[in-house]
């Protein structure tokens, strides 16, 4: 995957469904899973914070 510091947000959307399927948030979700590393990091943070924007654009779950 392209570095994520490189991408958008909507170029960072399209690359996580590229790797991961074609439901947005979802695929977003897996990539903060996945920089997730037991500590709060920068890439965890983009991703997670845009899995949020995602999920509340969305109505998703808790967020």
């Amino acid at each position: 995957m392209i570095d994520w510091r490189d991408l958008t947000e909507e170029d960072a959307i399209d690359a996580a469904v590229d790797e991961h399927g074609k439901d947005a948030t979802t695929s977003v979700a897996y990539c903060a899973l996945e920089s997730y590393r037991g500590v709060d990091t920068p890439e965890y943070r983009f991703w997670f914070g845009l899995f949020l924007k995602l999920a509340k654009r969305e109505h998703v779950g808790w967020a």
